[in-house]
């Protein structure tokens, strides 16, 4: 299974590439893009959820039982939470977010 970073950032790289193929990609177009993937999340009230259980799933790969009980239920208790301040982050500051990849000074 993928994980969520890898689906969140590849949704950005990729919005980002269909809006500026023969334009660099701006500040701006940075930020509204971080806006726009996270309002597709807000507007499907599952996709947490759906977020939250590929999260869980990459405890899958710890070959240790015990190990990867302890992962999923501190996934289980976490994510939801950790998905939450990340849509708030990621609202909140945009502009550092897209300063931290490199489209805004």
């Amino acid at each position: 299974m993928v994980p969520v970073g890898a689906v969140l950032l590849l949704a950005f790289a990729s919005s980002l590439l269909t809006d500026a193929v023969q334009v660099g990609i701006t500040c701006s177009m940075c930020k509204t893009e971080l806006a726009s993937i996270s309002e597709k999340i807000h507007s499907y009230p599952g996709l947490m959820a759906q977020m939250s259980g590929t999260i869980s799933q990459s405890c899958d790969q710890i070959p240790d039982d015990l190990q990867r009980k302890a992962c999923r239920e501190a996934v289980d208790e976490n994510s939801p939470l950790f998905l939450q301040n990340f849509m708030k982050t990621a609202e909140a500051s945009a502009e550092n977010l897209c300063k931290s990849m490199g489209y805004c000074q």
